[in-house]
């Protein structure tokens, strides 16, 4: 009779510790969402948090900051690789110079990009929103490169408002979290 107590409450125990488990992930991905309503791009926010497998991160705000970095990060390799790729091969004159500006600025978008998000907190909030604007304006200013006077490459076009897109739900996640820790918002 024993047995069957210690063997039922052990399953017992089981049964509750799954549904704790359980009931906290789906807080989790309820918390996500709630903060990415509140960005801009509020579909980009869900579908890029929601496609990495890293649910340990998925579970409060410098976790959601470290998912859409590292999308940016990627994207944004991926985009200097195809700047580097039409520097080389473009014969006009007027899209090499703003292929080069966009190197030069895509090179200061990788470093500031290069950021750790694992302990948000006041001290560090100012220097993660200054990279993250600094980045921000980088992917902007490279795009406006390529657009004036008239477009020059318009397959770069939508990887870089991809990366700005991306950069501004990370900047607005981070200053969300700021604000929830004191009553004043910056940016």
């Amino acid at each position: 009779m024993a047995t069957i107590r210690v063997g039922l409450t052990l399953m017992l125990s089981i049964a509750t510790f799954l549904l704790l488990v359980l009931a906290s992930q789906g807080t989790a991905a309820e918390d996500f969402h709630t903060w990415c309503k509140k960005t801009t791009h509020s579909a980009k926010c869900i579908d890029v948090i929601s496609a990495d497998p890293r649910s340990n991160l998925k579970t409060r705000p410098s976790g959601f900051c470290t998912i859409l970095n590292d999308k940016a990060k990627a994207i944004a390799a991926g985009t200097t690789s195809k700047i580097s790729s039409l520097l080389r091969t473009t014969t006009d004159p007027l899209l090499k110079r703003a292929l080069g500006a966009c190197s030069d600025l895509y090179d200061g978008l990788n470093s500031r990009l290069d950021q750790d998000f694992s302990m948000l907190n006041h001290e560090n909030y100012s220097n993660l929103a200054i990279a993250l604007t600094g980045a921000f304006d980088d992917a902007t200013e490279c795009e406006d490169a390529l657009n004036d006077p008239k477009p020059l490459e318009p397959s770069l076009t939508p990887e870089i408002q991809n990366v700005a897109d991306i950069v501004e739900i990370t900047l607005a996640i981070l200053n969300l979290n700021e604000c929830h820790k004191t009553a004043a918002c910056i940016g």
